[in-house]
């Protein structure tokens, strides 16, 4: 097995993880739900990033290796697969990712509040504090938005990885 394969095969346990918690009728699984989402599309991501031979890193957050992929050289041997993802990579889809990518846990610059995300107490607009498996700190709105989102990029990557592997050397 490959690192671009080993790191699909991670995306889609993942993304199996996401879909058992997603169902919780309650809301009250769905912040790892979403953190599990998160990380589909993470690793789905650099595993098409690993495939093109480009070091990922440990960072958790994808948006500038979405940057790399739609600005991808054209060449000869690479022009359907850099088209390819310009095109999958849209301004919606980079837009989504970064919705999610938001909610990975950061820490706030000093004398700033706690933001919402999948992991840690944070605090709410009225500056009170909840945490992340509070009833309607996620929506089910949001779980289709990232479940959707996580399902694409898991296609696209394999899509891409395969596409990668036939291409002539």
């Amino acid at each position: 097995m490959d690192e671009a394969y080993a790191w699909l095969q991670q995306a889609l346990s993942d993304r199996a993880a996401a879909e058992r918690l997603s169902g919780d009728e309650n809301g009250v699984q769905w912040c790892h739900a979403i953190a599990k989402y998160q990380q589909t599309v993470e690793k789905a991501v650099k595993a098409i990033v690993v495939a093109l031979h480009i070091s990922v890193g440990y960072q958790h957050g994808v948006g500038h290796f979405v940057d790399v992929l739609i600005r991808l050289p054209r060449r000869p041997g690479n022009r359907d697969i850099a088209n390819n993802l310009s095109r999958w990579l849209d301004t919606n889809t980079r837009t989504a990712i970064r919705s999610l990518d938001i909610l990975a846990p950061r820490r706030p610059a000093p004398g700033q509040p706690h933001q919402r995300n999948t992991e840690y107490p944070f605090q709410d607009p009225h500056d009170r504090w909840t945490y992340p498996a509070a009833r309607g700190v996620f929506s089910s709105a949001e779980i289709k938005q990232f479940r959707d989102l996580a399902h694409r990029i898991a296609r696209v990557a394999e899509q891409v990885i395969s596409a990668i592997r036939r291409a002539p050397r």
